[in-house]
């Protein structure tokens, strides 16, 4: 916010230089981050707070300057609207729900020029372009009172009468852009007799625009609700002057003055003659809010006592009317701050009043607790930690995707993705289920600028919906997404490419970061944004799937229009979590011959090996045992998409030496536990 030290000291008559103007604002929370001289003016850029939406005018600024150096304010004087004539136009608000208030003047005799060399100037000053005398006027009631007005050519209006009305379907409505903007019926918008002249609080209508044979002008100056004006803002991609303010909330009080403001000005840049009716419509006046201090918590909280004398001198310094009720200060908050709420608030207010410099330093008293997701959070700086070392890169994606746009990598029946009421664009409706997505489009935007053997890794929350008025989930997950070469590049050799293997290796990584030694359950993935065959995923003993990874399904691939093969693969870090790692145990190597069997078996393509490693797990060994797939054939004269492979079950005695007997029968106890799989069996010498 651009604010001109000459406009200032006509609204406040600060004697003080201009640096320690700047030092007193920021010490008050407005902080000023440059302080620029323009001819005979200096212009101060200060960082308004999204809260103190009071402060966007010079009167704002004004107020707090008053209140650093007790100083009385003198604003300017308003054109008198005149009383017991009626008004020129008649206005009818339609949306009491969206519009609050709503006054309009008529200036009638205006002659539309360019302005004085000093509106010029002051305007440009403050970063406004000028445009001509008319327009001006409006912008210096902006600038001066933070409250935005509009200025209506009259002739052009249709009645003329004034609507404040929610928009119908289908209607359009060319602004002063140039753009034809075709208007949705949540949106609120000021409309004559006939059609919509401007969307309320963002951007006026070309066709009621002031040009150079304008005459008559018809002044308005209203309250539109917030989330209204942000809503029309946001969906048309708009952010006005106007639509700034109106978004933060206006002062409920300040149109009348506001518009009279910009008639007196018309009268003096343009030559006009105020009518002395105006339109005041109030659905429903806001009632005064209060609100108590109490001075134990005001200490509480700033770290020292300040005096009930004090609080109140600061207090009544902002214009918050205080009042002394034994060991509590009421106080009645004015309309233009919109952002005291609460005692906080106003505890806040004396603490930058009096001085921040006030606040003692003091090292903390009492014993640290340790957070409940403490070991979560460490475990998320550790998987960090392995993936970067690993040569994969962090990334920051946003939680927010489009409709649809993780489908295809959750599991099917899972809750529908929520939906946010206010989103920050139309591809960012919905609140993510999954990492991938993200990952994905960081990987294809990578790869469209030439970048090849991208490992890109993701640690963050995703949202899982619950019951109707339940308050959604939000699970920890580590994903990455890999595509080109499984290693560096090497003078010894090329280069192979990454498989789902090497994704995988790296799944059970993070698992192993996040529970131990503990086994999962592995199988193939049935995700559909994954190729079926090049895919797999991982349940616990509860069959709760806890990570997954494959290549993109090349139908998905191809609708993205990737260039590159890419492996995807994500864990459930909440779901790991939740198995406490093993306790490393220690066992002793065995001084006996091993004993091993070979099962080669026929796997047909709707099986899969996990659930061989499954079955055969159930048989209890007579010796620890362990199981290794040693080969692999896939060929003539097997049938297609039939795999054969070789388990071999190597067998660890303790104590003593297996004997064969012992030994056949637990490969036969094996073989049973195989015929029970489908789509598995032991194959014959001729395949």
């Amino acid at each position: 916010m651009l604010i001109s030290l000459r406009w200032l000291l006509e609204l406040v008559p600060a004697s003080a230089e201009a640096a320690e103007i700047g030092r007193r604002l920021t010490a008050l929370g407005l902080t000023v981050d440059a302080v620029t001289v323009q001819g005979d003016d200096t212009v101060f850029d200060i960082d308004v707070p999204a809260n103190r939406p009071d402060a966007l005018g010079h009167l704002g600024i004004a107020r707090e300057v008053a209140a650093a150096f007790g100083l009385p304010l003198t604003p300017r004087s308003p054109a008198p609207a005149g009383t017991g004539v009626p008004p020129a136009v008649p206005v009818t608000i339609l949306a009491p729900d969206l519009c609050g208030r709503y006054t309009a003047r008529v200036v009638r005799g205006v002659t539309v020029g360019p302005s004085p060399t000093w509106v010029v100037r002051r305007l440009e000053a403050c970063g406004f372009r000028s445009i001509n005398n008319v327009v001006d006027a409006s912008n210096l009631v902006l600038l001066e009172l933070g409250q935005p007005v509009h200025v209506f050519d009259l002739g052009t209006l249709a009645g003329p009468a004034i609507r404040v009305r929610r928009a119908s379907p289908g209607e359009s409505l060319e602004t002063l852009d140039g753009i034809e903007r075709t208007l949705a019926p949540a949106m609120l918008v000021i409309a004559d007799d006939v059609r919509p002249v401007a969307l309320a609080g963002v951007i006026g209508g070309a066709s009621t625009e002031i040009r150079a044979a304008t005459t008559d002008v018809l002044v308005e100056a209203a309250w539109f609700s917030p989330a209204s004006v942000r809503t029309t803002a946001r969906a048309f991609g708009l952010s006005t002057d106007a639509s700034q303010r109106f978004e933060r909330g206006c002062d409920p009080e300040a149109p009348p003055s506001a518009q009279d403001l910009a008639a007196r000005l018309l009268a003096e840049l343009a030559g006009g003659t105020p009518a002395a009716g105006r339109v005041d419509l109030r659905p429903s006046p806001p009632v005064l809010r209060t609100l108590t201090v109490r001075m134990a918590r005001a200490a509480r909280l700033l770290g020292y006592a300040p005096s009930t004398d004090d609080a109140v001198g600061a207090l009544a310094a902002l214009d918050l009317a205080p009042r002394v009720r034994g060991e509590v200060v009421e106080v009645t908050v004015p309309t233009w701050r919109v952002d005291l709420e609460r005692e906080a608030d106003l505890v806040e207010e004396i603490g930058r009043q009096l001085g921040y410099d006030r606040i003692p330093s003091r090292t903390p008293q009492g014993v640290p607790r340790s957070s409940p997701s403490a070991r979560q959070l460490d475990l998320d700086e550790a998987i960090r930690d392995r993936l970067a070392a690993l040569g994969f890169n962090e990334a920051f994606n946003y939680a927010m995707i489009g409709p649809g746009e993780d489908d295809a990598f959750v599991a099917a029946g899972s809750p529908s993705p929520l939906a946010l009421t206010n989103p920050i664009s139309e591809t960012l409706g919905f609140l993510r289920r999954s990492l991938l997505p993200g990952l994905l489009r960081a990987i294809d935007q990578n790869l469209r600028h030439g970048g090849a053997d991208l490992r890109l890794f993701e640690v963050g929350g995703v949202f899982e919906a619950r019951g109707a008025g339940e308050l959604p989930i939000e699970p920890s997950h580590a994903g990455f997404a890999w595509s080109g070469a499984a290693e560096p590049p090497h003078w010894s050799g090329t280069s192979r490419a990454v498989d789902v293997w090497d994704a995988a290796g790296l799944i059970e990584d993070i698992l192993s970061l996040a529970s131990g030694k503990r086994r999962f359950r592995r199988e193939r993935a049935d995700l559909s944004g994954l190729h079926p065959g090049q895919s797999l995923s991982w349940r616990d003993d509860s069959l709760r799937r806890v990570a997954w990874c494959g290549r993109v399904h090349p139908d998905h691939s191809a609708r993205l229009g990737l260039s590159a093969t890419v492996l995807l693969g994500e864990v459930d870090l909440d779901g790991a979590v939740s198995h406490p790692p093993e306790v490393a145990a220690y066992s002793a190597i065995s001084r006996q011959p091993a004993t091993w069997r070979d099962l080669s078996l026929v796997i047909e393509p709707d099986a899969a090996s996990g659930t061989v490693l499954a079955a055969v797990a159930l048989v209890v060994p007579p010796a620890p045992v362990s199981m290794t797939w040693i080969d692999r054939y896939a060929g003539p004269p097997l049938a297609a998409g039939q795999v054969a492979m070789t388990l071999r079950v190597m067998l660890h005695p303790l104590d003593r030496t297996l004997n064969d007997a012992e030994v056949e029968a637990y490969r036969a106890e094996l073989l049973g536990a195989l015929d029970a799989v489908p789509g598995v069996r032991l194959r014959r010498i001729d395949t």
